[in-house]
């Protein structure tokens, strides 16, 4: 060993603990929030470090003076110094102390560099004394009879949502659709303000004051926090294991509460903020602060529980130990086990698919600037760290990579940098994985609607839903005695008519009777429109084909308005694609009559189809009210009302509606298991012209714009006819 110094870092707080094997001391680091747990033979070589001792010299002492150390001998507590040098505890300043000639370096203890994270920080802004405060009087909140009430409102919460269920799976569907994101901020907010408050009301509870709180911002979502890690000096796990598990049932029980508001309250706006505190009060809950893979209250948790306060650090230990000595035939200084091995594993897993849910997300949520948000905290997390080691390693020595690969075979910066640009304009120029693809539903060919004519109470139902009929059948029976009662009393005065007629012309008064002759034409026609309402009371079939009328069932003894549909009559085999284009996509729909199209169905099917019309004109009225983002389609539209009172669902741009032929049969995914039949009318799809192939740097540009266009949209626009 060398003659350098080795000392604690002076930012280390040690407390010691009791449990019920032994005395054992917790060592916080509280510049970047880390823990450690160490043993009285750790404690009492920590002791003996000061700044002007080596080594060699803090062993010596060791084995001299403590008895533990003694006991321990000196190959022991020379490991146990090592080891507090590698995990950050103690440090050299002028060098590594651990450095022998002739053998293979000790590397010193990474230092994290710390770059500032848009995605995740914290802005102070109440001290420990204000938030104790503030606590103190709600500390009958963490109480039996607290609990007892809670378990009863969850109940409750349970029963009304099983007895509610249509009504909040309605709710649900209009939940994460376009727009919502506002409604689900504010939700969030709440609900974390609820979570921190129960933190800093159980720390308070159990005696230990928080140092600090404010608002912190996860991927630019304000949440609010609570800084409780001086719950480590606490001697009792459980204890602490309440204070972890506090926030999360405040939340729960808010969340409960809103499911009774949401079931309660009329207010369509009340009940939707409720719904959405209560969607993210209990998935969010159970995914991310009650999952114990990573670190949220859950695996605090079970950290507590099991007695292991670096079970992170310790996991991911056993699993680099693991593939440095059965894969890469090395060695390691740290041994592994099956049950923490299985924890990192299961813990990087869980990691992996929370990045790619919040990138999807964010994607879906903010469009273009979406992917340009994803590709930014990708390069940050993932590349930025990459290329950082890749420099310290360069600066260090020679290290295996691709880049020393490259530099060897390509030395002159010259050609080097012509290669990397040749190779990505080549690459740019590939088909692009990101298709433009134009959502669509399977839709009849020309049906034909069936509305009345005239207003009245439905009598009876000849024809159900799904049964066949042919031109000419009776489908619905009407009944309107106010319009019989006219029609019959038109006829009484057509009749007296015609025979005042006959008696003015036996009496030949000519003038009388062309005055006459008038009147009773006008009460012809009048009876001939009355007759032709009374007769259009009985419904009946304008086609052959099939009825679909999801209200026939309900029908009877209700009462219809004059206009209203009562369903349709269509081809069951005669079916087409409807699909919603966006207006720039004109000159490439416009000139594309008879082009062929993949159409691909959520169940996995692919289909052939051919561009047979696209309407000369746009439209702000959505045809589909199933690709609406009200009903969780992926268009975003309002709801309004047109002149005649009947709702409609306008989007937020005009819109072209293509229609497109299905042809041939289609390429079944194996995973679905579907067979060939037509897709159901009313499935959604998507889909795009086959012979149109976007490249990469194409759709480099159209993301770009929609982050700017779409985003940040003009006050006027270009709309093509």
């Amino acid at each position: 060993m060398t003659g350098f110094y080795i000392r604690l870092r002076p930012e280390l707080h040690v407390s010691p603990a009791r449990s019920i094997d032994g005395i054992y001391y917790v060592v916080e680091d509280r510049n970047q929030q880390r823990f450690w747990k160490i043993g009285e033979l750790e404690y009492e070589v920590c002791s003996f470090i000061k700044g002007n001792r080596t080594p060699h010299q803090i062993v010596a002492h060791v084995c001299l003076r403590s008895k533990m150390g003694a006991l321990a001998g000196k190959e022991k507590v020379h490991k146990v110094l090592l080891w507090l040098y590698k995990c950050g505890i103690a440090e050299a300043p002028e060098g590594n102390p651990f450095q022998t000639p002739g053998e293979p370096p000790v590397p010193a203890p990474a230092k994290p560099m710390r770059l500032f994270d848009p995605s995740s920080f914290r802005i102070p802004a109440l001290s420990g004394d204000t938030i104790e405060q503030l606590s103190r009087p709600l500390a009958w909140l963490i109480s039996i009879p607290s609990l007892v009430v809670a378990i009863v409102v969850w109940c409750v919460a349970g029963v009304m949502a099983w007895q509610n269920s249509q009504q909040l799976v309605l709710l649900g569907n209009q939940l994460f659709v376009p727009g919502s994101q506002w409604w689900l901020l504010v939700s969030w907010f709440v609900l974390k303000l609820v979570h921190e408050t129960g933190h800093a009301i159980a720390c308070v509870r159990v005696g230990v004051k928080p140092k600090g709180g404010g608002i912190g911002f996860m991927f630019f979502a304000p949440s609010p926090y609570v800084d409780v890690t001086g719950l480590w000096g606490v001697t009792n796990k459980w204890s602490r294991v309440l204070v972890s598990a506090a926030g999360m049932l405040f939340e729960i029980t808010l969340a409960a509460i809103a499911v009774i508001g949401a079931c309660s309250i009329e207010h369509p706006s009340m009940r939707y903020l409720c719904f959405s505190i209560a969607t993210l009060g209990t998935f969010t809950t159970i995914a991310f602060n009650g999952n114990p893979l990573m670190r949220f209250d859950g695996y605090y948790i079970l950290s507590d529980w099991i007695g292991r306060p670096n079970l992170w650090q310790d996991a991911a230990q056993s699993m680099r130990a693991y593939f440095a000595s059965w894969i890469f035939k090395r060695t390691s200084d740290h041994s592994w086990s099956i049950p923490l091995l299985c924890y990192a594993i299961a813990g990087w897993i869980s990691r992996c698919l929370m990045i790619a849910t919040l990138g999807w997300g964010i994607w879906m949520t903010w469009d273009g600037i979406g992917l340009v948000v994803v590709a930014f905290f990708t390069s940050l997390w993932f590349v930025v760290p990459q290329v950082r080691k890749w420099l310290a390693a360069s600066r260090a020595g020679p290290v295996f990579s691709w880049l020393t690969v490259f530099n060897t075979i390509c030395p002159w910066k010259a050609v080097r940098c012509t290669g990397l640009l040749a190779l990505m304009v080549v690459c740019s120029l590939l088909p692009s994985p990101l298709q433009i693809y134009w959502p669509a539903v399977v839709a009849y060919v020309d049906p034909s609607d069936i509305r009345t004519i005239a207003p009245g109470f439905v009598l009876e139902v000849l024809v159900q839903d799904g049964q066949g009929v042919q031109t000419g059948d009776e489908i619905v029976r009407l009944s309107n005695p106010d319009l019989e009662m006219e029609y019959k009393a038109s006829l009484s005065l057509l009749q007296a008519s015609e025979e005042k007629c006959s008696m003015l012309l036996s009496q030949r008064k000519h003038s009388e009777l062309q005055a006459e002759e008038a009147t009773k034409e006008s009460l012809l026609v009048q009876a001939n429109s009355l007759r032709t309402k009374v007769e259009s009371l009985r419904l009946r079939a304008p086609r052959d084909g099939v009825l679909l009328s999801r209200v026939a069932r309900n029908l009877p003894g209700s009462f219809v308005a004059e206009g209203q549909s009562i369903g349709l009559v269509v081809d069951p085999t005669a079916i087409e694609i409807h699909a919603s284009v966006p207006q720039f996509a004109w000159d490439t729909v416009a000139h594309s009559v008879n082009a062929l199209v993949s159409v691909h169905m959520h169940n996995g099917d692919r289909w052939k189809g051919r561009i047979v019309k696209t309407l000369p004109r746009t439209s702000d009225i959505l045809e589909s009210p199933t690709l609406g983002g009200l009903y969780g389609g992926p268009i975003s539209v309002t709801r309004s009302s047109n002149p005649n009172g009947e709702d409609e669902l306008k989007t937020t741009s005009p819109r072209l509606q293509t229609r497109v032929q299905l042809i041939g049969e289609p390429r079944n995914n194996i995973a679905s298991g579907s067979d060939k039949v037509p897709p159901p009318p009313g499935a959604m799809c998507c889909l795009k012209i086959s012979s149109e192939n976007e490249a990469i740097w194409r759709t480099g540009y159209r993301w770009l714009a929609a982050a700017l266009q779409v985003q940040f949209p003009t006050s006027t626009g270009t709309q093509h006819n």
